[in-house]
């Protein structure tokens, strides 16, 4: 392959990715191979028979500068632009799905990493966008599970609802915490 196909074939994988990434959209290699050979570059991506296209796809991204990819939870691996989509918004995309997987995640990740608890309303708002219903329901099947032991909630005096990790927070921790978020946010 010339210079300027393997040029061409590059910039085509890179807006693909950045396509997907823009639309809010994770992409696997299955796709963007689909989309490349559609476009044109099937003799670019051309492997022996025996072997797999999608590692040649995988393979022209690995050099792509600002690309990221992980196994998502449906065991492909998926792609997205880190201009477009941080990792952290990648992740919540690909557990948009299993609404328990996505609290839980995200309700240990800012316990752990912040120290901090969550809002029940934070679940509402972009970029999680999840109906009330579906809260409840996520939160009442984690109440259920084994795994999910440590994810408790409080409320606060003024009755907001927190969520936090007994992993990562002690109780008394948490409800000085959102006692402190509630009141900043009801005096801006």
């Amino acid at each position: 392959m010339s210079e300027a196909d393997k040029e061409d074939l590059d910039r085509a994988a890179l807006e693909t990715v950045r396509e997907a990434s823009a639309a809010t959209c994770l992409i696997a290699a299955d796709e963007i191979l689909e989309r490349l050979v559609a476009q044109g570059f099937a003799k670019q991506l051309h492997t022996p028979p025996e072997a797999d296209p999608c590692l040649r796809v995988a393979e022209v991204l690995s050099g792509l500068s600002g690309i990221a990819s992980f196994e998502s939870r449906s065991g492909r691996t998926v792609y997205h632009d880190l201009a477009l989509l941080s990792r952290t918004y990648a992740r919540i995309l690909d557990h948009k799905d299993a609404a328990e997987l996505l609290l839980a995640e995200e309700i240990r990740s800012n316990s752990r990493d912040y120290p901090r608890p969550v809002p029940v309303e934070l679940f509402e708002k972009t970029p999680f966008n999840l109906a009330p219903a579906t809260i409840e329901a996520a939160l009442k099947s984690l109440s259920c599970g084994q795994e999910f032991q440590d994810i408790t909630s409080l409320t606060t005096a003024a009755g907001a609802v927190y969520l936090f990790s007994t992993l990562y927070l002690k109780r008394g921790y948490a409800a000085f915490l959102a006692e402190q978020d509630a009141s900043l946010a009801m005096n801006p």
